[in-house]
């Protein structure tokens, strides 16, 4: 993928042909360099990630929470790399291991595991030892008792119930519910109806 501003003179639309796809990286600078017209460019060194795949979203949210991308990260700092939202509730015997964002109006419950990279939306509970791995929660929501997230994505107000869970790659979209015991397999996604 490439991405940019580009400046050229107006006359760089007689190369570029009307009423089809075309693409800068793919047709027109090999065009150019072709007929040896002129054209430059600049390198940067900032974060670019083409989010053009679930996998490549996952990673560019976790490379913020990992601090290749300068962001602010919403909640307050309350251990390196463990970030929580306001009016939040982690129970005792929860294991986390950074780095983690958890949004505001959550509770996670005793002896849950938060093994980061993991981001839990707002209004969200995470049940008694329920496993997060890898895994994107957006807001609003439950997973069950013993569920697991381990690698997937899971959308607004969803519903993992007890001894389910998501796995590498896998999607639930938003308002679906996962009765218990389901396994949603490895980059299965599951929308609502």
């Amino acid at each position: 993928a490439n991405s940019g501003i580009y400046v050229f003179e107006p006359e760089i639309f007689d190369l570029i042909p009307e009423g089809v796809f075309y693409d800068f990286g793919r047709d027109l600078f090999p065009l150019l360099l072709e007929k040896k017209i002129p054209f430059c460019g600049y390198t940067h060194s900032d974060y670019w990630n083409d989010v053009g795949d679930l996998e490549m979203y996952q990673q560019g949210n976790f490379d913020a929470l990992s601090g290749k991308v300068k962001v602010k990260i919403p909640g307050t700092l309350v251990q390196e790399g463990i970030w929580v939202g306001e009016d939040c509730e982690i129970q005792e015997g929860v294991i986390m291991a950074p780095p983690i964002c958890i949004g505001n109006n959550c509770l996670i419950k005793k002896n849950a595991k938060l093994l980061g990279p993991v981001i839990i939306g707002n209004d969200t509970v995470v049940d008694e030892r329920a496993v997060l791995y890898k895994g994107i929660k957006w807001g609003s929501g439950y997973i069950g008792k013993d569920a697991s997230l381990i690698g997937g994505i899971m959308g607004y107000a969803t519903f993992l119930k007890d001894q389910s869970a998501v796995l590498q790659n896998a999607v639930v979209g938003s308002g679906c519910v996962i009765e218990g015991g389901t396994i949603i397999h490895s980059s299965v996604k599951v929308m609502p109806n």
